[in-house]
């Protein structure tokens, strides 16, 4: 941190809670998934994919400011002097959000297998109809010719 560590600690706590909020944001988005997914509602699962994905890169641009404030941070409370209740809060449920999306991922990931698995059996159930539908269809004369012809 510069030379004003407690104007930096300040700084970093704002952006560590614009992180909590953004990361709430995602849990939030992650937990829609898992209901769109019970719904079978794919349009919408992949809206809200693209949706976090937006919230992940907010994060990204977070992180360009607050790694050099945060590295600073842990270089002077790890002798465990300079440490803020707040940050330490702060990181805390940060952590705990991450956890909760990453184990709901998880889930929705494992869904998703499941349902594409599911689907793949489907398609190949509609081929296999499609192919005797098909066979059945030359095996039969097609006899409109008949009908057609003047005698």
């Amino acid at each position: 941190m510069s030379n004003n560590s407690s104007a930096d600690t300040k700084r970093l706590a704002e952006l560590l809670e614009e992180e909590k909020n953004i990361y709430e944001n995602i849990r939030k988005s992650t937990e829609k998934q898992t209901e769109l997914l019970a719904k079978d509602d794919i349009e919408a699962f992949n809206k809200s994919l693209d949706e976090r994905a937006g919230l992940i890169e907010k994060i990204k641009g977070l992180h360009q400011e607050s790694n050099p404030l945060m590295q600073s941070y842990v270089s002077l409370s790890a002798g465990g002097n300079n440490i803020d209740d707040e940050v330490e809060t702060l990181k805390k449920q940060i952590r705990e959000l991450l956890e909760i999306c990453h184990k709901t991922n998880e889930i929705n990931i494992n869904v998703m297998g499941d349902k594409t698995l599911e689907h793949s059996v489907k398609i190949d159930e509609q081929k296999a109809k499609r192919i005797g539908i098909g066979g059945y269809a030359q095996s039969v004369p097609n006899t409109s010719e008949m009908f057609d012809k003047k005698t």
